[in-house]
């Protein structure tokens, strides 16, 4: 029964997450031939890798695109032609596994090195 609120509330604030995502990626998009300093790499490169390590340590296939999205079929099987965000659906453990940084949502580490200290990540922790 807790879990359920915790994911409904998790739920709510992703959604509000979307309409900043497409804010940020119009600006992204708006500089995207921008060498990024000092990397030596594009804006639009430097998203691309961004969304590649998300895919991976989501383990859930392609969820997320750099701000250039191919016209071939991109996230979802759908060709995305614009600048407009992939439609997440990320669940919480793909987003414990991104965040830690680890694959894992039972192994803290990356921004949460001792597993975020909350009743969410301690769900999981618990689980391991």
């Amino acid at each position: 029964m807790v879990i359920s609120v915790i994911e409904g509330a998790i739920d709510a604030i992703i959604s509000d997450a979307h309409g900043e995502c497409a804010v940020i990626r119009t600006l992204l998009y708006e500089k995207a031939n921008q060498k990024v300093l000092p990397y030596n790499m594009t804006v639009a490169e430097f998203t691309d890798h961004i969304s590649k390590l998300r895919n991976m340590l989501s383990k859930s296939g392609t969820k997320d695109e750099g701000v250039i999205v191919p016209v071939s079929p991109g996230a979802y099987n759908q060709a995305n032609t614009d600048i407009t965000p992939v439609n997440h659906t990320w669940t919480l453990p793909e987003i414990l596994r991104i965040l830690y940084g680890t694959g894992s949502q039972h192994i803290p580490g990356g921004f949460s090195p001792r597993g975020g200290g909350g009743n969410i990540a301690k769900c999981f922790l618990n689980k391991a």
